[in-house]
């Protein structure tokens, strides 16, 4: 468990990482146009009040009916303090005159320290790129780097919770990246590929699946294929993004001795529309993700860790409106919906198969939230968010519902 001064000093360590990533590309770096280089900070407060009809899980990986509500205590990397700092930091540095460095991190309770990117681009031309390194997915329209976000906590539940987070952050790969113009269309793809386990950046991702205490993941590799398509004429904005993954993990336990294969592919659909009125912005999201894990061993009982199929699917959908009332002041409202459906197949050693519909599992979560972000000039900003949940989760015939509330207040500086 992390206490306050261990996060306090993760988060300064976040900065310290930062700042030596820009020292040693400066130094590489010639001395001419200034503004070839871009570097933002943002580092602060945040403070949270809680109130959820289930204090806390009644059986954790069974009946999560607080976790499920995904409030800001849901699936934290670190233990869950009301008052907690956040730290981000975003970075472009022009090399030369085609070769640039990009660095994306963060460090906050909710997923810990994270480089999301640390990546050489390469602009072969003015239509093509290639980026090598710690590679962002840009599978999303995620806010969180965004340096007038006007949420704490994302309303999409793409980008909070750990069903989707193996998707929705970068690792190491390689990715081809085209940007072109088309009539009165911008057209931009990105091609990628990775593997997490590169420069052991992630050695325990695998989805949201623990297939046992000591498991070890043995391979993780992924492709994907984005498309964002701007109408220059309307400034409607479209993206369809997608993801495949292959993993395996070995559980080396002696009552399992098993391997975990698991594959899921994902879809990300997300529309910026347009209104009458400058000021007022749409967005629309919605997520589809298929997932299938395997697991065979030679001496796991019927119903254990192992020897079963479990398949999953997940869908999330969520509507935004953000209103810049003055360049000080803006407003946002949003709803979500996210919907989990899980089914476990158990079979012996030599393959005798069970099923038990008893064993299908369901979440169904609601959730609407509002948010006031106040920027006071020289840096300092104030967001604050309320958030409204309530959820159902279990399994044919038991059904465990709960609702709850948040309501939080970030202070941040930003230079």
């Amino acid at each position: 468990m992390f206490s306050t001064f261990s996060i306090n000093k993760s988060v300064s360590r976040l900065i310290v990482l930062a700042v030596v990533f820009k020292c040693l590309i400066g130094n590489a770096q010639t001395e001419s146009d200034p503004h070839r280089r871009h570097w933002n900070y943002q580092a602060g407060i945040d403070t949270w009040h809680l109130d959820a009809s289930v204090d806390k899980d009644p059986l954790p990986g069974y009946n999560e009916a607080n976790s499920n509500l995904l409030l800001p205590n849901s699936y934290t990397q670190w233990q869950f303090k009301q008052t907690s700092p956040f730290g981000r930091v975003t970075g472009t540095e022009q090399l030369s005159r085609n070769v640039s460095f990009n660095f994306k991190a963060k460090a906050d309770q909710s997923q810990g320290i994270k480089v999301n990117e640390a990546s050489f681009q390469k602009d072969i031309s003015p239509s093509l790129a290639l980026r090598v390194g710690v590679v962002d997915y840009k599978t999303s329209w995620c806010r969180t780097y965004d340096t007038d976000n006007g949420w704490i906590q994302d309303i999409e539940a793409f980008c909070v919770t750990p069903q989707f987070r193996d998707v929705s952050g970068g690792a190491p790969g390689l990715q081809a990246v085209t940007n072109t113009n088309w009539k009165d269309y911008q057209i931009q793809t990105l091609a990628g590929i990775y593997n997490p386990l590169l420069l052991n950046y992630a050695p325990k991702e695998f989805g949201n699946v623990v297939p046992s205490p000591q498991y070890s993941v043995t391979s993780n590799k992924k492709t994907s294929l984005n498309l964002n398509v701007l109408d220059l004429m309307t400034s409607l904005e479209t993206r369809i993004s997608y993801i495949h993954t292959d993993q395996a993990a070995y559980s080396p336990e002696k009552n399992l001795r098993g391997t975990t294969k698991q594959a899921y592919d994902l879809l990300y659909f997300g529309l910026n529309v347009p209104t009458r009125y400058p000021d007022l912005a749409v967005r629309l999201t919605h997520v589809l993700q298929h997932q299938k894990a395997t697991c065979w061993s030679s001496v796991a009982q019927l119903a254990s860790r192992c020897n079963l199929n479990a398949t999953s699917q997940k869908h999330a959908t969520s509507i935004q409106l953000s209103y810049r009332h003055t360049s000080k002041n803006l407003f946002s409202l949003g709803v979500s919906e996210t919907k989990i459906a899980q089914q476990a197949d158990f079979f012996t050693p030599d393959l005798q198969v069970f099923t038990h519909l008893e064993d299908q599992f369901y979440i169904r979560l609601h959730q609407a939230s509002a948010a006031w972000r106040r920027d006071w000039g020289d840096g300092f900003f104030a967001v604050g968010q309320f958030i409204k949940a309530k959820q159902t989760s279990g399994q044919l015939g038991i059904r465990n519902p709960s609702e709850g509330y948040a309501f939080g207040i970030r202070l941040g500086y930003q230079y």
